[in-house]
């Protein structure tokens, strides 16, 4: 005779067991979320970081290119006294060869100036440089006919001696460097005195310049102001540039106001959750060092 087997008895979870598995997940849930909110913050910083580090190799290259140029005396060599304009009066602006157009034709540049930081503490610069003919024999390659703004000079405006300004020297182009900063931006912006103003690079808090003065054997760093007072501009023949680059969103977990030195300058940051960072380059005018080495 065989034995029936009962069923086996199952014991559920009680309710003290339950309410601790509950917690235990809870907690473990928890841990996820905390893990999940913390990366995704990590990646929006490490983002801003990156998009930043762009924006400051992009401003530090463009401006080299812009700023090299200072003093260029077209494939003529004529004369060029001072890489940069900070002239008391504005810009000079004769009338071009048969008197139809104007040598610069993008007014808003006639009364910029290199200047020393002002109540903002933003420099600004104004390069300048000879410009060669567009109709120069063998094409233009290597030449200097446009300004930042891919705004090319006619050539009854240019130095060509035939073609061009009727005093071949007058026939300069101007960059102005500055910060513009419209509804809250701040761009890096170069405005040409034939092409007129585009932004360079995005949120470039702000701009510092000091100008390497040859004398004798020494190079002397100073800003705009000094070298102004001093008579100094024609022997310039290298650019210091700072930046202080800023995040477009505010990802810091509080908001800070902090101080950089920016070359000569200290630039207090306004109170916000944004990262800053500073970048800075020598920028050297070849033009000017051949000037400095036959002189």
């Amino acid at each position: 005779m065989r034995k029936q087997t009962g069923i086996p008895k199952i014991d559920g979870l009680s309710l003290i067991e339950l309410m601790v598995t509950m917690v235990v997940a809870m907690f473990l849930m928890g841990g996820v979320i905390n893990v999940y909110i913390s990366t995704k913050s990590n990646d929006k910083v490490r983002n801003e970081i990156s998009e930043m580090e762009d924006n400051g190799r992009t401003a530090l290259m463009l401006m080299r290119g812009i700023i090299s140029h200072a003093g260029y005396q077209s494939i003529n060599d004529l004369p060029l006294d001072e890489p940069f304009y900070a002239g008391a009066d504005d810009m000079d602006n004769p009338d071009c060869r048969g008197g139809t157009d104007k040598l610069i034709s993008y007014n808003p540049i006639l009364d910029e100036k290199t200047l020393n930081s002002d109540v903002a503490k933003r420099d600004t610069l104004v390069a300048v440089h000879i410009a060669d003919s567009p109709l120069a024999a063998g094409g233009t390659t290597g030449l200097l006919v446009a300004d930042c703004q891919s705004g090319t000079i006619p050539a009854e405006c240019s130095s060509d001696p035939v073609d061009g300004l009727y005093t071949s020297a007058d026939s300069k182009i101007y960059n102005y460097l500055y910060i513009n900063t419209p509804d809250g931006r701040r761009a890096l912006t170069c405005m040409g005195s034939r092409g007129g103003s585009q932004p360079l690079a995005e949120n470039i808090e702000n701009l510092q310049f000091l100008y390497g003065v040859s004398i004798g054997d020494d190079l002397v760093y100073r800003n705009a102001e000094d070298v102004t007072t001093n008579g100094e501009w024609s022997s310039v023949v290298t650019v210091q540039v700072g930046i202080l680059v800023r995040s477009e969103n505010e990802v810091l977990d509080e908001e800070e106001s902090k101080v950089f030195l920016l070359l000569d300058e200290k630039i207090t940051t306004p109170k916000d959750r944004r990262i800053y960072k500073t970048y800075t380059t020598t920028i050297v005018l070849p033009n000017r060092l051949d000037r400095e080495f036959e002189s």
